[in-house]
């Protein structure tokens, strides 16, 4: 990123394209389409949870700290002889989000440009898997935070206009109660709803809370604030933005259920909307948007990926002290790997791009609660940490194999975790504070000079 020196405007930019994405976009606009106002909780309203907790709970923590991935984080925090094993635990559980997510993605990006240039879904994924390999292995590209700010700001425009568009076109809200049952125009929770029903939505919430906080390429943009005060304000503005943006999405495909009541496929509806109501222009322009915006993340994401696995994994534990060419074809080869496994995913996945999102996470999500203790909990102990991820990563596993409703699958994983990490910091030998430990919460909380004066 930019050192330190990203001021409000370009944080606001880079925060909202990090979180402005293709498949939340895509699958949340058909839930939008098929649903109503099920979409809007899905898209926009979760966002006022998940950002004001992050900005709560550990934003201030991770730029002081100076975390830019999680397994800095257990690194720094976590000692003794179950660290390295807690460590690489955690790198692997990163590893499931990061490898995955990029495909859903993908998936929304094949979507759109499958409607508006009329290509096969395969086409379109390849090419976009091709771009997105050639300009990885050409040294990264698409970090920067220029990049974002043009991405964003042609965002900001351009969903407006989709929803006037959308707005004028179906003849505005009255028309809706004609598409629409009386319940998907309501904002009260709607219990018995297969797949996305009220206990579906708290618990995407959840875990979307929990994710956040586990998540170091958002870390890593909180970290380029210029100071505190522009990280904090960036952070409410980009809360109020994505709400905002994303509420605009579900309620401009509520209104193409107006205008095309019987659409087969309504994961295309937004994309067909903008086919057949806006000039070619505007259809040209929102592409390369979305493209921009789509592959700066999977790009972003590849690259965590294959840091995760080249850095934390192969040179750390399987082969260490070799050539640098060799860490260099490692990484190459995983991004091959990566990017063969992603086309394949994103095929598998369209059609079904939010709720497969909604699992994607369900790992990851499981170390909000070690990160957490970890920063507020002084006696947490490594074996602690250990124990409650492993416990966690345990249910999930069993959840999934046994096909547990999708409410039972995180939520109760992350609890199994909380009680599994509690019982063995409260339960276990009480050990004297690590001064590594007592370092490391000084820095985290602001007290490093009271720290540093006290061992002086």
């Amino acid at each position: 990123m930019a050192g330190r020196k990203t001021g409000f405007a370009a944080l606001v930019a880079t925060l909202g394209a990090a979180e402005f994405n293709t498949a939340t976009l895509i699958g949340g606009a058909s839930v939008a389409y098929l649903y109503g106002t099920v979409g809007l909780w899905y898209t926009s309203f979760i966002f006022v949870f998940v950002f004001s907790i992050y900005a709560w709970t550990v934003a201030k923590p991770y730029r002081r700290l100076e975390i830019s991935t999680i397994a800095e984080f257990f690194e720094r925090r976590f000692h003794g002889r179950l660290a390295e094993t807690t460590r690489a635990l955690a790198s692997l559980v990163t590893l499931t989000f990061t490898w995955i997510a990029p495909a859903t993605y993908l998936a929304g990006l094949s979507v759109v440009a499958s409607v508006l240039l009329g290509v096969d879904p395969l086409t379109t994924v390849i090419v976009i898997t091709s771009v997105c390999l050639v300009l990885a292995l050409a040294g990264g590209f698409m970090t920067a935070i220029s990049f974002d700010v043009v991405a964003y700001v042609m965002i900001l425009v351009f969903v407006p206009v989709l929803f006037f568009v959308g707005y004028f076109n179906s003849g505005g809200f009255g028309e809706l109660s004609g598409v629409f049952d009386p319940r998907y125009l309501s904002f009260e929770p709607i219990w018995d709803l297969e797949d996305y029903g009220f206990a579906a939505i708290l618990t995407w919430c959840f875990q979307n809370i929990m994710l956040y906080v586990a998540a170091p390429w958002y870390g890593q943009r909180i970290f380029s604030a210029r100071n505190e005060r522009v990280a904090y304000r960036a952070m409410l503005v980009n809360t109020a933005l994505i709400v905002v943006l994303y509420g605009l999405v579900a309620l401009t495909t509520m209104f193409s259920r107006v205008l095309m009541p019987d659409l087969d496929k309504p994961e295309e509806a937004l994309p067909r909307l903008v086919l057949e109501y806006t000039p070619p222009i505007i259809q040209g322009l929102l592409l390369v948007t979305l493209l921009l915006v789509g592959i700066s993340t999977m790009v972003a994401i590849w690259n965590s990926a294959v840091s995760i696995v080249v850095n934390d994994l192969i040179k750390r534990y399987l082969f260490r002290e070799r050539s640098d060419r060799f860490y260099v074809l490692s990484s190459r080869l995983v991004f091959l790997a990566l990017g063969v496994s992603t086309l394949v995913f994103a095929l598998s996945f369209v059609g079904n791009i939010l709720l497969v999102l909604t699992y994607v996470s369900v790992f990851t999500a499981l170390l909000a609660f070690p990160i957490l203790a970890g920063l507020y909990w002084k006696r947490f102990t490594t074996l602690a940490a250990l124990s409650s991820l492993s416990a966690g990563v345990v249910y999930v596993v069993v959840a999934l194999l046994g096909d547990f409703p999708y409410h039972l699958v995180s939520p109760v994983g992350i609890a199994v975790s909380a009680v599994v990490g509690i019982a063995a910091t409260v339960f276990g030998r009480r050990q004297p504070i690590d001064p590594k430990v007592e370092e490391f919460f000084a820095t985290a909380h602001g007290r490093k000079e009271e720290h540093d004066h006290a061992y002086v």
